[in-house]
């Protein structure tokens, strides 16, 4: 019996589509909270195995998932979105959620995508606080630029100063 679980991943919500052995056999909506992350729990515990866990990542809403299944060790695999909309386009003429969830899960048999590699968690603040460093050096730039565009309108006379 090989299991896969397709999740279409919202802003708050996400739905998710069970299949085994291909065929889909159970469709739920969870929210991105304790009770939802406990209700897609019991159905990844309901298996002798790890199932196969698929979605696609959608930038912050798919975060909390993916804290939630890398806190619970369950092996997944994080779609990248052009490679996703690719895959699935031949699939869905009439495109939502619920199918979506349940493509993602069909095509899992087929593809037998490779599980996602998960990252240390420190890798993965540095990167966030590397993310804001270069804001902050960004917004210092732009803020000097229009501070020397205000004084040469304001003052064209500053650069022969030598205060300046």
């Amino acid at each position: 019996m090989h299991a896969v679980i397709g999740i279409d991943v919202s802003k708050a919500t996400s739905q998710v589509a069970v299949a085994v052995d291909g065929k889909v056999v159970q469709n739920f909506k969870i929210t991105h909270d304790v009770f939802g992350f406990n209700q897609l729990n019991t159905v990844i515990m309901q298996f002798n195995t790890f199932p196969d866990i698929v979605f696609e990542a959608t930038g912050v809403y798919s975060r909390r998932l993916k804290t939630f299944l890398e806190a619970h060790n369950y092996p997944h695999t994080y779609l990248n979105p052009l490679t996703a909309k690719k895959q699935l386009d031949q699939l869905r003429p009439n495109k939502n959620d619920r199918n979506d969830a349940k493509h993602l899960a069909e095509t899992q048999f087929i593809l037998k995508r490779a599980k996602s590699y998960v990252q240390n968690p420190i890798y993965i603040e540095l990167q966030d606080m590397s993310r804001f460093d270069q804001q902050l050096n960004h917004d210092i730039v732009s803020a000097e630029n229009r501070l020397h565009r205000l004084l040469q309108l304001t003052f064209p006379e500053i650069e022969t100063c030598c205060c300046y």
